[in-house]
């Protein structure tokens, strides 16, 4: 794949790191409504999700029973353990924490999506150090090779968030954070009348439910992820590289400080909770391990 400063010069990839940036300060980008169909909700919480703002969206976080900030302390606590297991050199409590970051991740549910992911990393345990390590190298560099994930290394909607909390700059991204992503890409094409960039064609995936999370119209086709790790690695990396670049622009109060890109995740988060149908008619979503 290419290298982070090849793909950030790239004059699409530019013009929406800056739109990003933008709507990171506050500019709209539309209005996003859907109805939150979760089972479990707080009393008072709104099931008439709306948000035209990137901070809007962030305001309206709730997953596995917390409500941000009460998620956040949650992942500082994963954040600390997973980055002292590495460096104390220490399987046994790294596979601990990567198990907790796992069972977070599905939402407090022993599915498919955390036993899969339990059992490899089980069934890995002599190797986990090393492999977290090469992983980590690999998201992290500005000049990655990304096909040890083709066997060697796993990359999925359960292992993004543990790369994500045991590395720097690393952003979350599942098949719903990658409906979002996009859904804000089908809205920068639209309002500039332009075809997909290939450097811009997040994939997605459809999660469990019914609901749609495909952003794809008849002109702007987005792919699936379709368990396949090294393609989700590099959409990964390529992700969070704009990312960074965006909210080092961006000025708002929300979005700065240590867990900037904690906040943005969480926004991607509720967005890509139901992508707003196309007018014209999509592709029809196939079942995706994944959220």
């Amino acid at each position: 794949m290419t290298s982070k400063n090849q793909y950030l010069q790239q004059p699409a990839v530019a013009e929406f790191v800056s739109q990003l940036a933008c709507w990171l300060d506050g500019d709209r980008f539309g209005e996003h409504q859907f109805k939150v169909r979760d089972k479990i909700l707080p009393a008072d919480y709104d099931r008439d999700f709306r948000a035209g703002t990137l901070e809007e969206a962030f305001q309206r976080f709730y997953w596995n029973g917390r409500y941000f900030h009460e998620s956040q302390a949650l992942l500082d606590d994963y954040r600390l353990r997973l980055r002292n297991a590495l460096r104390d050199a220490d399987s046994h409590t790294l596979l601990a924490a990567i198990n907790d970051v796992l069972l977070w991740g599905s939402g407090g549910k022993v599915i498919k999506l955390y036993t899969y992911n339990r059992d490899w990393a089980a069934a890995n345990h002599p190797q986990l150090l090393d492999k977290l390590q090469r992983s980590l190298g690999i998201l992290q560099s500005a000049t990655p090779d990304a096909a040890p994930f083709d066997g060697e290394l796993r990359m999925n909607a359960g292992f993004t968030k543990v790369y994500a909390l045991a590395g720097d700059n690393i952003m979350m991204y599942d098949g719903r954070i990658g409906a979002a992503m996009g859904y804000l890409v089908r809205q920068f094409c639209e309002s500039r009348r332009m075809l997909l960039p290939e450097a811009l064609c997040f994939p997605w995936a459809p999660g469990a439910s019914t609901m749609n999370r495909n952003p794809s119209t008849d002109m702007l086709h987005f792919k699936q992820l379709a368990n396949r790790s090294r393609f989700h690695a590099e959409w990964k990396i390529q992700a969070s590289w704009i990312a960074c670049a965006a909210l080092q622009r961006a000025s708002a109060a929300w979005c700065s400080g240590p867990n900037a890109l904690r906040h943005f995740e969480a926004a991607l988060f509720m967005l890509g909770y139901e992508i707003p149908m196309a007018q014209r008619k999509v592709n029809k979503q196939r079942p995706a391990l994944g959220l």
